[in-house]
């Protein structure tokens, strides 16, 4: 299904015992989601660091809330930053009728997933009418499973193209609008000895190669499943058009041959020691780059997504983001549920934007003037075309497993770039039927 791009105005077992648990504020008695012993709830709340690196969101807004709400106690719990390890052990957790955490932050594609094997709290019947209006339709209907809304919108994600301003202005470069020209002006850098590589993107076999090739997909013309969503979308010549100018890219020496292996950290992390002239990444690494004693700060510019030849000029990025949502083994769900209205409200959004270039998801804030000159990330985000990805299935996570798994075998030379088209067709419509891959 090729979801029409919307311009915005303006996010084991084994596994789930190495979860690092990091105490943000003092310890009051009782164990992860219990009482503390005098008479105060103490919640668990698991979610990977966001915000800026040296400003981490976690630690304001729990004190923040805790502030506000004396009776109420909150413990984060660091997940793992990998979004499919997060869920393999969010789900064993879960599953084992753990009550502990209380809320997590989980990816804007989990709510069909969870929902569907009964691992979240049916959020949507327990908020008053109207509160769903402070947040834009589609994020809502993407955490909605059978009529019923089980995450809350916390940050409203999307991808950017950073840049190296310094670089461009040396070479009296324009900001790139095209990825043709991203692969022209990396050559043209490369060449002049400035960098190592063009642009570095997510490329590992994970969620995060789903969302690139989704952009790719939907900047030509194409999509992963097909209009009515019954069926792949990927065996069309515009299809193989994008799937090729990815592999091209890693072919051609725009991108170095690594990418096969980079996550966003990776990607970030060769982007910020100055050997790449371009990154494909989220909102966050914007604070990251321009943070204090970043080698980078001051040098790093920020744009929306680059088109793509022989599409219809879509800026395409995919629509991320966290939802915050309840555990239903929860013991305290109605203090989780004043912590997830209050992380979710107008006030604590604006506070985040303040701190962070984290986009809001509370449609007043984001598109407020106020808000929008806080950061050139925001300002991109007009620009950008968002894409969802076919979240709402509960086959999504077959659907992307069989997306990155086979995308990256194109990129690593495995599977050919001519049979890639169908290889995941193929995939894709085994995963619509429920099949295992």
């Amino acid at each position: 299904m090729i979801d029409k791009p919307r311009r915005r105005a303006p996010r084991l077992t084994r596994l789930a015992a190495a979860v690092l648990a990091v105490t943000i504020t003092a310890a009051c008695g009782g164990g992860p989601g219990g009482a503390a012993g005098d008479g105060r709830v103490k919640l668990t709340w698991q979610a990977a660091p966001f915000g800026n690196r040296a400003d981490d969101a976690r630690r304001y807004l729990v004190t923040a809330f805790e502030r506000e709400h004396p009776d109420i106690d909150v413990q984060v719990v660091s997940a793992p930053t990998n979004v499919d390890t997060n869920r393999a052990g969010l789900t064993t957790q879960i599953l084992g009728h753990s009550a502990s955490p209380d809320v997590f932050n989980g990816d804007v594609a989990w709510a069909a997933q969870f929902a569907s094997a009964g691992l979240v709290w049916p959020i949507g019947k327990h908020v008053p009418k109207g509160f769903w209006d402070r947040f834009d339709p589609a994020t809502v209907q993407g955490a909605t499973y059978q009529g019923t809304v089980y995450g809350v919108p916390l940050t409203l994600d999307q991808a950017f193209l950073y840049y190296r301003k310094d670089l461009l202005a040396k070479h009296h470069l324009a900001v790139p609008t095209t990825w043709e020209q991203v692969a022209e002006q990396s050559r043209i850098l490369r060449e002049a000895g400035d960098v190592d590589t063009g642009v570095v993107w997510q490329g590992a076999s994970y969620e995060g190669l789903t969302a690139v090739t989704n952009e790719f997909l939907a900047a030509g013309g194409a999509g992963l499943l097909s209009e009515d969503g019954r069926h792949a979308g990927t065996e069309s010549p515009a299809a193989a058009r994008a799937l090729g100018y990815m592999d091209a890219l890693l072919r051609d020496g725009v991108s170095p041959k690594a990418t096969v292996t980079y996550q966003e950290p990776q990607a970030l992390q060769a982007f910020a020691n100055g050997h790449a002239a371009f990154l494909r990444n989220w909102s966050y690494a914007y604070g990251t780059l321009e943070a204090e004693g970043s080698p980078l700060a001051g040098k790093v510019g920020v744009t929306a997504m680059p088109a793509l030849k022989g599409g219809d000029g879509t800026r395409a990025s995919t629509v991320g983001g966290w939802n915050v949502y309840v555990n239903p083994n929860s013991r305290h769900q109605k203090a989780a549920l004043e912590f997830v209205t209050w992380l979710t409200g107008p006030a604590t959004q604006k506070l985040m934007a303040e701190r962070s270039s984290t986009v809001p998801a509370v449609d007043s804030v984001r598109t407020s003037p106020e808000v929008r000159k806080l950061s050139p990330v925001l300002q991109a985000s007009l620009q950008n075309d968002l894409v969802a990805r076919p979240t709402t299935s509960r086959h999504y996570s077959q659907i992307s497993q069989a997306t990155s798994s086979t995308v990256n075998g194109m990129l690593s030379g495995t599977v050919g770039v001519s049979a890639a088209p169908r290889r995941l067709a193929e995939d894709i419509e085994a995963a619509l039927a429920g099949r295992r891959l």
